[in-house]
């Protein structure tokens, strides 16, 4: 996204990068069910960069600026209180019931009518998908999701932020 403004000349948004940059978190099964079981916390050494990696690189590319701007941390302890005012295109890759249910319920607020919300695991795992669809069940979101491949997915949202 950061090349994308880049070459648009796009001089006034920024990127944010919310992750925990070490996996994902052990379940929370007492208040999500859905994720009872699950094992994604089990693979840090191949889910977990690091945001100094990550950094290095947009640095690569020349494109770490002060417009690209990190959230480190898990999910349910930063979005709620992110700095986020505005956002034109929200991109999901949680895998977890928790950590989608959690940043659609603190970020989607902010998309901006026009935007877009993209959902990388709905297609692939259970616990995302039902995440989605009881978040726009409860927001009784219509906007027609719309698949990119066997597990992407992305609506527009249509409506005023609420």
């Amino acid at each position: 996204m950061r090349a994308a403004l880049k070459a648009f000349g796009d001089e006034r948004r920024s990127v944010w990068l919310a992750d925990s940059f070490q996996g994902l978190p052990e379940p929370s099964p007492e208040e999500y069910p859905q994720d009872a079981g699950d094992t994604h916390s089990k693979f840090t050494p191949y889910l977990g960069v690091s945001a100094d990696v990550v950094k290095a690189n947009f640095e690569q590319f020349d494109l770490l600026d002060d417009r690209v701007r990190f959230v480190p941390g898990w999910f349910r302890d930063t979005l709620r209180s992110a700095p986020i005012d505005h956002i034109s295109v929200l991109r999901l890759d949680g895998d977890m019931y928790e950590s989608t249910h959690v940043a659609l319920t603190s970020l989607y607020p902010k998309v901006s009518r026009g935007g877009f919300v993209i959902v990388d695991d709905y297609g692939a795992i259970p616990q995302c998908r039902q995440a989605v669809e009881d978040f726009r069940a409860q927001q009784n979101i219509v906007e027609p999701i719309v698949s990119v491949d066997w597990t992407g997915v992305f609506w527009r949202r249509v409506d005023a932020a609420r």
